[in-house]
């Protein structure tokens, strides 16, 4: 942030002034800001010390006004629910404005808690270029609208910053889940693997937090097909030489999804691989899509897929191979299901350092998720006996496995059950959890509603 904000060569020669004046001795962090300051003439301890020594970072809100904006700072939590008394912070904020078509940079800085910013393109703007600054910025919904049909214009950085604020703003209530998939709906054309990897990671987030809600959670398959159809049909199942790796991985993320959404063609034809991988034929699936197979073959198979894989599990000697499988037998929409692979993996079969990629299948599965808890709590001596040896281990199961729910009365009773007990290894992970659930409880009662109204006006329910 602050390199992009001084001009890189700037930074670097503060940088290089800084570790040949302090080489082989002490230093202390305003010796850096000093050497900073000189290099560039500017006051850099003042951009910085609130960064360094306040907690937290903030949200710049954004408000339009003819030929201006209007913008608005405060701290971000993802609860949305910062007190008075937790926002007396003011941040050095590098607006970093793109705008115009052809886009230019304006560079200027935010030190009030509010201000204006002039001579705004209202065809196109974005604040924080290139996403550059760490903040999160919020814009009125017509604008998100807006910067998603402007995608010649919009940065990998710029498009995956967007996506990333759009969902956290979504969550913490600053922003509303409408305006994530209007803006969503403009990267029907995405080619880039990374930019589709957040798409994936705010979609997942929201049918996460909804999936109790079968109306809405059917309407956002749609959305996901519809959003996710061109693009993986575009790429289909096969590896031509030579091809990009990235490319690779963007055909594995897209096969996923799509067959995760309900695409017919993509499931009948990863159903006719696992068919033929079952029969024998160890070449019917690239080895790049065992994973993608193996998920849909489960989730849209019955006992058969689901016993064929835990076989494949015990047979292979291949770490990413046994890895593959515990996550796909995750994806049975079978309860019993669910909870025998939660068995099986506090098992002596599973080496405890694997067993949390069982809990993480299943906590995944909107279908299974609550299995999570009820294992965990019913069976927890035998958990705590197989994992609780080593922190890390244990901490990832309960870290992992519990915090995917939006349900207080779920948080509720993962406090009550934990009260009694020695959390030594995860009270952290405990905090994190109620935390997370009370969040996503607060964000799926502020937004339901609204939502479901947007999926039926846009023909998705």
């Amino acid at each position: 942030m602050l390199s992009n904000h001084l001009g890189q060569e700037v930074f670097l020669k503060g940088v290089g002034d800084y570790l040949r004046a302090h080489a082989y001795g002490n230093a202390r962090t305003i010796d850096l800001w000093a050497a900073l300051s000189a290099a560039s003439g500017q006051d850099v301890l003042s951009f910085m010390d609130p960064w360094i020594r306040k907690i937290g970072f903030p949200v710049v809100t954004v408000a339009e006004e003819p030929g201006q904006i209007s913008i608005r700072q405060e701290r971000f939590l993802s609860t949305g629910d910062v007190k008075t008394e937790e926002n007396d912070t003011t941040w050095w904020i590098p607006v970093g404005l793109k705008t115009g078509n052809p886009s230019k940079v304006v560079h200027s800085a935010l030190t009030t808690k509010e201000d204006t910013v002039r001579g705004i393109d209202n065809e196109f703007y974005k604040v924080n270029a290139d996403q550059s600054g760490f903040y999160r910025t919020n814009y009125p919904p017509p604008r998100l609208i807006k910067l998603g049909e402007k995608q010649d214009l919009l940065s990998i950085e710029d498009k995956i910053g967007l996506l990333g604020d759009a969902t956290a703003l979504a969550v913490s209530g600053h922003g509303t889940t409408p305006a994530l998939l209007a803006l969503l709906e403009g990267f029907q054309k995405e080619r880039n693997f990374l930019v589709w990897q957040a798409i994936q990671g705010s979609l997942s987030k929201v049918r996460s937090v909804f999936a109790s809600n079968k109306e809405v959670a059917a309407a956002l398959k749609k959305f996901t097909l519809k959003l996710v159809s061109p693009a993986v049909e575009l790429i289909g199942w096969d590896f031509p030489k030579d091809e990009e790796w990235l490319t690779g991985q963007s055909r594995k993320l897209l096969l996923a999804a799509a067959a995760g959404a309900g695409h017919e063609s993509i499931i009948a034809e990863g159903k006719k691989k696992f068919s033929a991988w079952k029969a024998g034929d160890e070449k019917a699936i690239h080895q790049n899509l065992r994973g993608v197979v193996f998920n849909l073959a489960i989730a849209h198979g019955g006992q058969e897929e689901f016993e064929a894989v835990k076989a494949e599990f015990l047979r292979t000697t291949s770490v990413d191979g046994k890895e593959i499988a515990i996550q796909a037998l995750g994806r049975s929409k079978n309860y019993d299901n669910a909870l025998s692979l939660l068995e099986f993996v506090t098992s002596d079969s599973v080496p405890p350092q694997d067993a949390h990629s069982g809990i993480i299948a299943v906590a995944a599965n909107t279908e299974t998720r609550k299995a999570a808890w009820e294992f965990t709590k019913t069976n927890w001596p035998r958990v705590y006996k197989r994992l609780g040896g080593t922190s890390v281990v244990i901490d990832r199961w309960i870290k992992n496995g519990l915090v995917n729910y939006s349900d207080t009365a779920i948080r509720d009773d993962i406090a009550e059950f934990f009260k009694d007990k020695d959390t030594g290894s995860f009270s952290r992970s405990l905090v994190i959890i109620s935390d997370t659930i009370t969040g996503n409880a607060n964000y799926k009662q502020r937004d339901e509603a609204q939502l479901l109204e947007w999926l039926k006006s846009h023909g998705y329910a």
